[in-house]
This record gives structure tokens, sequence and C-alpha cells, in this order.
């Protein structure tokens, strides 16, 4: 029954979609033009990000000694996104995830000759208009103050380790990506 109320409700999503919101300022320069006709409910390869430069930041880490994979993943989806998520949203991040991996996880993927698995339990991964935002993060106040100490509790600072760089989206949504007008 939910189910069918939500469907009731594409049509209305789907008409206010018809306007294109309002191009956000870059720091990059680049032109970014987006069409009237996309749509949050379609897949059109010029409405997509990949029209953009966009950050990607990964950080890998650990659980702190003595926490099992259930507690770390726990106040990490629970405890830890309830004070990030105001942060994140106030600096600039386009986009925060989580990603979490059990030993079972890993396990699932090991094989015979398969690349080896990185023995790591989680990653963050942020998403971000310029590489700016990231000094931006690490440097505010509430992150020292309040965000730093938080991760203290259940990630193993030795463990960590940082990737950047920009995504190049090849299929999105089962579709192939046809537009890039990204340069690296």
């Amino acid at each position: 029954m939910k189910f069918n109320t939500l469907l009731s409700f594409l049509p209305i999503v789907a008409a206010s979609c018809g306007a294109a919101p309002p191009a956000p300022q870059y720091t990059n320069n680049t032109d970014i033009s987006v069409p009237e006709q996309c749509c949050c409910l379609t897949y059109k390869a010029a409405c997509t990000m990949n029209m953009e430069r966009m950050f990607h930041v990964k950080l890998f880490y650990n659980r702190k000694e003595g926490i099992t994979p259930e507690q770390f993943n726990d106040y990490w989806a629970n405890k830890h996104t309830e004070l990030v998520t105001p942060f994140h949203l106030r600096i600039g991040v386009v986009k925060y995830s989580q990603y979490h991996s059990t030993p079972e996880f890993r396990d699932l993927a090991r094989a015979e000759g398969a690349p080896p698995i990185l023995e790591f339990d989680g990653a963050a991964e942020f998403w971000m208009h310029d590489i700016q935002t990231l000094a931006k993060m690490q440097s505010d106040p509430f992150y020292i103050e309040k965000i730093r100490p938080d991760e203290e509790q259940f990630i193993d600072g030795k463990s960590l380790k940082l990737i950047v760089g920009v995504d190049y989206i090849v299929v999105e949504n089962q579709n192939a990506v046809m537009e890039h007008g990204r340069s690296f």
C-alpha cells in the first residue's frame, strides 16, 4: 500500500522537475550549462554531474582496537553521522557516503588469482566542487573541537589513508555516459 501511495506522487514530482535549478557558482571557472529538459527522474547524459569537475576524496581506515565490527559500524552510521551531517552541509560537501567493509564482506571477495583485498573496515567518501573544501573541513574549529575527538572514539588514526582525484563516469544508472565535458 505504501508503495502505491509513493507511485501516485511520481507525476507531481516529475512535473516539478521541468525547470532546471539555478546553476551554482564554481571556483574552477568551468562553464556548466544544464539543459532545461533535465529532470531528476530521467537520465540524460548532459544532466549528470559528469559535465563538471568534481573532486572525490576517499579516506580509508580501520576501527579502533577493542571495538567489534558491529560496534564500529553502528557508531559510525548512527552516532557519528548525527554530528557530521550539518557540518558537511555547512562546509559545502556535495556528497558524503560511508563505505562499510566487514571481515565477512572482504572474505566474500577472496578468490584464487584475485587481487589482494584492502584490509580496511571502512572508507568515507566526500565529493566537492573544489579541493579547498577539504582544507576548510580540516581547519574548521568545529571539526577540530568536536568531530576529530569523536573520530578518535572509533577510528584507528594510524591506519588512515587518503586518495583524491576526479571522477570520470562511464556508466550511470545503467546507461553509458557519452558526453564528457571535463579535463583532468
